[in-house]
């Protein structure tokens, strides 16, 4: 478990170095709340150059308005933050 102080998962947390021993590379991203705590995580990782899919039935929003905007703010662009997946999408892929 990693300690959460501010509002995106890299803010003062190990979670880069433990992701770059792992070789991870790719991140399937969930949490509440979207357009805020999802949503900057998200930039956060693409900014240090993690490929990411914002799993849209794993994340929620106070508003579904904000919720909405922010799956269309990470699609926008052709996915220069990102991508966006339902689970129903990404469990085949993984399988």
């Amino acid at each position: 478990m990693i300690a959460k102080p501010g509002k995106g998962a890299f803010y003062a947390t190990p979670l880069q170095d433990e992701l770059r021993r792992r070789g991870v590379t790719h991140l399937l991203v969930t949490g509440v709340t979207t357009e805020v705590c999802v949503q900057t995580t998200m930039r956060e990782a693409n900014d240090r150059g993690y490929e990411c899919l914002l799993v849209e039935d794993g994340t929620e929003s106070y508003f579904p308005e904000f919720k909405k905007a922010t799956l269309d703010m990470v699609r926008a662009q052709g996915g220069i933050v990102g991508w966006t997946a339902t689970t129903a999408q990404i469990l085949p892929a993984l399988s």
